[in-house]
C-alpha cells in the first residue's frame, strides 16, 4: 500500500463475501467501466488471490515495486499496468482478510 496508510474498504466490515469468486464478480459490478472489462480486471483479482495466498508483505514502497513488476509477468492478457489495478488488488487484500479460510479457493 502506498505511504504505510492501510486503505479502507468502501464496504462495511462486516460484509464478507461467501467465496472469492462471489467477491470478485460483485466488485467487478461496482469497478467496470469505459475500457475496465472483465478480461483486463480478472487477472488483477487472480493477482490479489495468488500474492495474497502467499503472505505478501503490504505498505512499503519497496513492496509495492517489487508488486509491479510481478504484475507485470502475471497480468496475462490485462491492459492495465499497475498503478491501475492497485486500489483493486488492496481492497480484495482486505476482503480476503475477513473472508473464512474455507471461502478462499485458490486454484
Amino acid at each position: 500500500m502506498r505511504r504505510g496508510r492501510v486503505r479502507r474498504s468502501q464496504h462495511a466490515a462486516d460484509e464478507v463475501a461467501q467465496d472469492f469468486v462471489q467477491y470478485s464478480l460483485a466488485d467487478y459490478a461496482r469497478r467496470r467501466r469505459g475500457a475496465r472489462g472483465w478480461l483486463d480486471l480478472q487477472p488483477a483479482y487472480a493477482f490479489a488471490l495468488t500474492t495474497h495466498a502467499a503472505d505478501w508483505p503490504r505498505g512499503n514502497v519497496d513492496t509495492d515495486g517489487e508488486l509491479a513488476e510481478h504484475w507485470e509477468q502475471a497480468r496475462g492478457g490485462s491492459r492495465l499496468r499497475w498503478e491501475q489495478v492497485r486500489d483493486l488488488v488492496e481492497d480484495a487484500w482486505l476482503a480476503l482478510d475477513r473472508m473464512p479460510v474455507a471461502a478462499v479457493h485458490v486454484r
